[in-house]
């Protein structure tokens, strides 16, 4: 009998929604392995038709041919933090009952963010002994506590104490880079079984050769150069520094900079456009990932921001995958990892964090230069192709999971 995964993550989507495709790309891989696998998630990336029919709170259908149980939660970016903690909570809660009560479970598989999706996954091992692995995307609470979303007291020593109980008792973990591995190593003194998967490029979506045209026809963007971030728009993404840049490059009349995506900061930019006349900006609404490929292979550099805190540098947002499969060179304001492999594999440009000078120097030079634009686009591919595509990075991590999954070891896990 195969065993069986259930994969835990609040924010699930497929190529037809708006929004990262991780869980759904290495569900497809698990299950290609052979593996089971029940995908628990909230209905808040989904398309209203892709949402399994019925009534209530919970659930059950196909969603992108993966077996899921779907929660009515609802979330997204624009939410305030109150009404976000409330569906986090929410989300966890339910979860905890389907883990206490699902039938057959072998292997629980928690992706995080958000921190408060570890919670069933512990107490499944705690109460029913059943190994979870973990995989951490984003860093909390050292994230929001470094942007003072949260602040230090009793709510963010508890995070902490949830953070390492949730580490510790892991059967493995799934960290995104070596930063974010370091960091968990940090956090709980020891090491523990790690294999690193990085937001990977899915080349079948993302390719240069994409016909996108019709994005540039509908926006009067012909002959434009264009520079675009294509994500989501909140306190995070540094999207002020895309601004600045583009107010200091008004002298540049081809170049052009779209911001596609949703998020609590959307209006926000929208009216700085309006107010500050930046007539080389575009804020729009975001688009499925399946069409989004066209708009990236239309584009011509891809921008990669966050606000000024250290953490946001161990960041792993899937754009940077996205633009690597379509071609782009690509800019960041920060270093990093991300830093470090597009100077290692000539792909983009970096600057160091808090230097907006240096951030708009980066894209005034690949603007100038079409040549140098189209190597490192070309060598972002080859990379995407090679070491950061999807199918070889998933791997290690499948073949941990079987190992893990054993018999000898999963009965011993329990």
């Amino acid at each position: 009998m195969a065993v069986r995964i259930l994969y835990i993550h609040q924010y699930f989507g497929t190529p037809r929604d708006v929004g990262g495709t991780r869980s759904y790309e290495q569900a497809r891989a698990m299950l290609e392995a052979g593996f089971e696998v029940t995908m628990l998630s909230s209905a808040s990336h989904l398309r209203p038709d892709e949402v399994p029919a019925g009534s209530g709170t919970c659930r059950r259908g196909r969603v992108g041919g993966i077996d899921c149980i779907v929660l009515d939660i609802p979330y997204n970016q624009r939410m305030s933090y109150c009404r976000r903690i409330v569906s986090f909570l929410a989300f966890m809660f339910w979860c905890c009952r389907i883990v206490l009560t699902e039938p057959r479970v072998d292997l629980v598989y928690a992706t995080s963010t958000p921190l408060t999706v570890g919670v069933p996954a512990l107490l499944g091992k705690l109460v029913r002994g059943i190994p979870y692995v973990f995989e951490v995307r984003d860093l909390w609470p050292d994230a929001p506590l470094a942007l003072g979303i949260l602040k230090p007291g009793l709510i963010a020593r508890f995070l902490k104490l949830s953070e390492q109980m949730i580490y510790r008792h892991a059967r493995m973990w799934v960290p995104v880079n070596d930063d974010v591995a370091s960091r968990m190593r940090r956090c709980i003194h020891r090491a523990k079984p790690a294999v690193i998967v990085p937001n990977a490029c899915d080349t079948y979506l993302f390719d240069p050769g994409r016909d996108g045209q019709w994005f540039r026809r509908q926006h009067g963007l012909e002959e434009k150069i264009l520079c675009i971030h294509a994500g989501a728009m909140g306190p995070v993404n540094g999207l002020d520094w895309i601004l600045a840049a583009a107010a200091s490059l008004k002298e540049y009349p081809r170049l052009c900079f779209v911001l596609i995506g949703e998020g609590r900061e959307k209006d926000r930019m929208r009216q700085r456009v309006e107010q500050e006349e930046m007539g080389n900006v575009l804020v729009l609404d975001a688009v499925p990932k399946e069409s989004l490929g066209d708009v990236l292979a239309t584009a011509d550099i891809g921008l990669m921001t966050v606000e000024s805190v250290p953490v946001l540098q161990m960041n792993c947002a899937n754009k940077f995958a996205d633009y690597l499969a379509s071609g782009l060179p690509v800019v960041l304001n920060y270093r990093g990892w991300q830093g470090r492999m597009l100077s290692e594999y000539g792909a983009g440009l970096s600057a160091d964090q808090g230097d907006l000078e240096g951030f708009t120097k980066a894209i005034r030079t690949l603007a100038d230069d079409d040549a140098l634009r189209q190597q490192m686009g070309a060598a972002g591919r080859r990379l995407a192709e090679t070491d950061m595509n999807r199918q070889t990075v998933v791997q290690p991590m499948l073949k941990a999971l079987a190992e893990l999954a054993g018999s000898r070891t999963l009965e011993a896990a329990r």
